[in-house]
């Protein structure tokens, strides 16, 4: 009997909040824990391990604390990147962590012509062959699969894992499918086991083989007010223990909950409300709360204001309410709320990085090239930085750069220099300046 872990999407050091920020940790802390109890044989992580690709050095230095306790068991950890630790343009936190032996990076591969020949890493413990594709930014991750060479990781022989950070259109269920996916046609065949990660939701789909599966265990904790929404709605979050039975050739994933703290959530419809009256009904739902010590609790208010706008309402004094009801953490979410003033702008989604991306998407369709540009080269170049999917990639991408915070100990000069650095990185605006000369 062969048994691994397959963890993803942890997200260490995505909170702002300090709580929230050791809340996550946590987690994964027991997600560790109960490995070395269970005694798997290794771990994977599917990729979002932290939610930048250079976090802060503290919140590092206690998840690589962690991962020792594991390695100190005898248990080895495979990882590959998610979309928040790749980056085309500096070393990630997760390619020195690899460079130190923390980890092995099952994402070798060799350019042959037009195909990509992924290698395969034999684990020592077992019987297994791992190999995989990490996750990318927007745009970049059907290339990389459509470039696969599928015969000869079909035709390896052996148990086989795949690996990868990709959501699959299929099984990916619909209140999630506003991002870049894959056909279920892309994923090689002839493997027992493919984990995946990306998908905030956990997934179990087996293919019609019979023999094998697909997994997504979703987030230890969450990185959202969607995430935490949803757990307080029911989903569980957590990892899953596959154990594999070599004689009867059957395998078995079971659901490991990684619960720290309870989560209430309420929602309150306000449309065609004054301020008062909203201040007055989340006065009301706030003050018939109980027990309230040391939970997480959300608010979500959403609907049209009659009149005012949303910095009319004083927030902030139902929040010190819910602190003195000895409430962990209080989240009030007007991301739905708007003024009549603003009843023009769409309502994109419900979390802040689905709102980005659409919003980007929809300003990139509408950007043309001035037909009085004569110069050839710079117009290729905008096409391929500005137009169409490759405007999306570079405006995301650009958008994850700018919102990088200031390391440890860095000076602001160094900061900014850093910003500036990966901006124009993104923007290739070195090459143009050379393809200009």
């Amino acid at each position: 009997m062969y048994k691994f872990a397959h963890i993803t999407d942890c997200h260490l050091g995505a909170w702002r909040n300090p709580k929230l920020k050791e809340i996550n940790l946590k987690a994964f802390q027991k997600a560790i824990s109960i490995c070395i109890e269970e005694k798997v044989d290794f771990i994977a992580i599917t990729g979002d391990f932290f939610d930048v690709n250079v976090p802060e050095l503290d919140h590092v230095k206690r998840a690589v604390d962690i991962m020792i306790q594991a390695r100190r068991h005898g248990i080895e950890i495979y990882m590959i990147y998610g979309s928040h630790d790749f980056t085309a343009s500096t070393v990630s936190i997760i390619d020195i962590l690899h460079s130190a032996g923390l980890f092995i990076k099952p994402i070798e591969f060799e350019q042959i012509k037009d195909k990509i020949k992924l290698k395969f890493i034999q684990d020592k413990k077992t019987a297994f062959k791992i190999t995989g594709l990490s996750g990318r930014k927007t745009g970049l991750d059907s290339e990389y699969y459509d470039l696969l060479d599928m015969e000869a990781l079909e035709s390896e022989e052996d148990l086989k894992i795949f690996l990868f950070h990709a959501s699959i259109s299929e099984i990916t269920p619909v209140d999630l499918a506003h991002g870049e996916s894959i056909p279920l046609s892309l994923l090689p065949k002839g493997f027992i086991y493919y984990g995946g990660g990306h998908l905030h939701r956990r997934i179990e789909h087996k293919p019609d083989d019979g023999k094998s599966m697909i997994v997504y265990p979703g987030p230890l904790f969450g990185s959202t007010f969607t995430d935490l929404e949803d757990t307080a709605q029911g989903e569980r979050r957590g990892f899953y223990i596959v154990s594999y039975d070599n004689d009867n050739e059957t395998i078995k994933a079971d659901f490991i909950e990684t619960k720290i703290v309870d989560i209430i959530f309420n929602a309150i419809n306000v449309n065609q409300n004054t301020v008062k009256q909203i201040e007055d009904k989340i006065s009301s739902m706030v003050e018939q709360m109980e027990d309230l010590t040391d939970k997480i609790v959300l608010i979500k208010v959403k609907g049209t204001m009659v009149s005012g706008k949303r910095s009319d309402i004083n927030f902030s004094r139902f929040e010190e309410t819910l602190s003195a009801k000895r409430a962990l953490v209080s989240f009030i979410n007007r991301n739905n709320l708007v003024s009549p003033e603003t009843t023009q702008v769409k309502v994109y989604g419900t979390s802040i990085e689905e709102i980005e991306k659409k919003v980007i998407k929809e300003r990139i369709a509408s950007i043309k090239i001035d037909p009085a540009m004569t110069d050839e080269k710079v117009k290729n170049f905008i096409k391929s930085k500005l137009i169409s999917e490759h405007g999306e990639f570079t405006a995301n991408n650009l958008l994850l750069a700018l919102k990088k915070e200031k390391i440890e100990n860095e000076t602001l000069d160094d900061f900014e220099e850093r910003l500036m650095y990966e901006a124009k990185t993104v923007m290739g605006l070195s090459e143009i300046n050379k393809e200009i000369k």
